[in-house]
């Protein structure tokens, strides 16, 4: 009786279980303590943790595609692109439209960018050609070719396709367009303006190369204003 009693263990002493804590675990208790090592902070992680997560996120940015109308080049690639400040040394982006080949690493400029272009076509209607400072329009005798790809020179110019007319400016784009508009509806009446400074060749004109006057394209007679011509319009509608 003695004996057995020295073989039972006392109740006061704790069982000893031979699993460690870690494997005597519940599943629940498991996935529980996974859970809080996927929510720890990034001061709170390992160098080789660090690692693996930058390593997912490269890979999430690698796989994103790219929208149509644009290039992603890796910093190792060549763009191509001559005044490119990316170029072979930072993953970057650039506009495929040959009339910009604008550059970028921020993705959120994807829609700024085309927004962009939206507005400026808008603004075109047509009538002008966009180039970005950094691409050449082409052209040997415009005044910003010169400045071509200058750091200082940030600004886009615009050429009028119907004209020699060229500007910074898209306000006066717009301005620019009104007058070939005008004019486009003072020839589809029968008539061709001239200015002061223009000579219309017309012989015996008193108003050539001294103000702002309207020949008809029929028989060269001069008008000053649109109710002229309305009036000389009609004389040959009668004829």
């Amino acid at each position: 009786m003695f004996q057995h009693s020295q073989l039972m263990q006392s109740p006061l002493m704790p069982p000893q279980n031979p699993y460690s804590a870690e494997n005597s675990m519940s599943p629940l208790a498991a996935m529980a303590a996974n859970l809080n090592k996927r929510s720890m902070s990034p001061h709170e992680m390992t160098q080789e943790q660090k690692k693996v997560r930058i390593q997912n996120s490269m890979r999430i940015l690698k796989d994103e595609p790219v929208p149509e109308g644009y290039l992603r080049f890796r910093f190792n690639e060549d763009c191509h692109y001559q005044h490119c400040g990316y170029r072979e040394h930072q993953t970057h982006f650039h506009c495929q439209r040959q009339d910009c080949g604008y550059s970028f690493c921020d993705k959120t400029r994807f829609v700024q960018h085309t927004a962009r272009h939206e507005r400026l076509d808008t603004l075109m209607g047509g009538d002008f050609q966009q180039y970005r400072a950094n691409v050449s329009c082409g052209r040997a005798e415009c005044t910003y070719t010169s400045s071509l790809g200058a750091t200082q020179n940030k600004a886009s110019h615009f050429h009028c396709l119907k004209c020699e007319f060229v500007c910074t400016d898209t306000n006066k784009v717009v301005a620019h367009r009104r007058q070939h508009q005008k004019l486009d509806s003072i020839q589809a009446a029968g008539f061709e303006k001239f200015t002061p400074s223009q000579h219309c060749r017309v012989i015996n004109c008193q108003h050539s190369g001294k103000q702002t006057h309207y020949h008809c394209l029929q028989c060269q007679y001069a008008v000053l204003g649109l109710a002229q011509m309305s009036a000389h319009k009609y004389r040959h509608l009668e004829n």
